[in-house]
């Protein structure tokens, strides 16, 4: 029985064996099975494609990965070198203003008859009470108690004190300080008193009749010997009139820039 089914499976096989043969031979002469090829690869291409899924989505995963942290990393190295060319940037018009502040105290300096000394802001003292600065030029350069300072724009102050490499000024804005000026316009002569603000100097008690008007221009008289004169003060503001005393009162800007000028000169008056 056993012998049977042995030789039964033997013939089949056989059978099957040939079958493919045929069918090959026929297939490659006469292309009949190519039509069965076809729907046959049809109906089991949506089975080729999910046994592939995986396999194609971790190749899919990884390269988003990648890419992700390659994006990444490049995005980073962007921003820090945006930040450096924007350091860089800031660096060159910190350097463009400060040659162009430097090119008008050079053109201020050619315009004055007297010697000057270029100097450099080293610190700055400035409250209601006391309005100092320290420049970083002092006897050994030949600067004196006395000398007058400005920057590009204005008179700033005088030499109050005086070390071999520095000096301490005190500005025209010190509540202790008092500067003699000129109207421009109508040569009313004056002192301008310090407020303890750099943005205020005060005219005391001028005569009601004083020929003065909103924006006239002060510059500094020559009286006293301290500042050498027409140099440019301040600007009035305003005026207010104290009727019953029969007095006028002038709040003046100053023209120097007394809270942001880094350079200034000081004045060797020729003797």
């Amino acid at each position: 029985m056993k012998l049977f089914q042995a030789r039964g499976a033997t013939l089949q096989a056989l059978f099957l064996v040939v079958l493919c043969i045929v069918t090959m031979v026929v297939d490659h002469r006469f292309h009949h099975l190519e039509i069965v090829r076809s729907n046959i690869s049809l109906v089991i291409s949506p089975l080729r494609y999910l046994v592939s899924l995986p396999a194609t989505g971790g190749h899919w995963l990884g390269d988003w990965f990648t890419s992700h942290s390659e994006l990444l990393e490049e995005n980073e190295t962007f921003k820090a070198e945006s930040r450096i060319l924007s350091a860089r940037l800031q660096k060159l018009e910190i350097l463009a203003e400060e040659n162009a502040r430097l090119r008008n105290l050079l053109g201020s300096s050619r315009k004055i008859a007297d010697d000057v000394i270029v100097a450099e802001l080293l610190s700055v003292d400035q409250n209601p009470y006391r309005q100092l600065i320290e420049i970083n030029k002092g006897s050994s350069a030949g600067v004196e108690i006395g000398h007058a300072v400005i920057d590009d724009f204005g008179v700033m102050g005088q030499v109050i004190h005086v070390n071999p490499q520095s000096a301490t000024i005190i500005l025209i804005s010190d509540p202790e300080h008092a500067i003699p000026v000129q109207f421009v316009r109508s040569g009313t002569r004056s002192v301008a008193f310090g407020r303890g603000s750099t943005r205020q100097l005060e005219l005391r008690y001028l005569p009601a009749t004083a020929d003065i008007m909103v924006d006239d221009e002060l510059v500094t008289s020559g009286l006293g010997g301290r500042f050498p004169p027409n140099y440019p003060v301040a600007r009035v503001t305003s005026i207010s009139e104290d009727r019953i005393r029969g007095f006028v009162s002038v709040i003046a800007e100053p023209k120097a820039r007394l809270d942001s000028s880094r350079e200034v000169l000081v004045i060797k008056p020729r003797l």
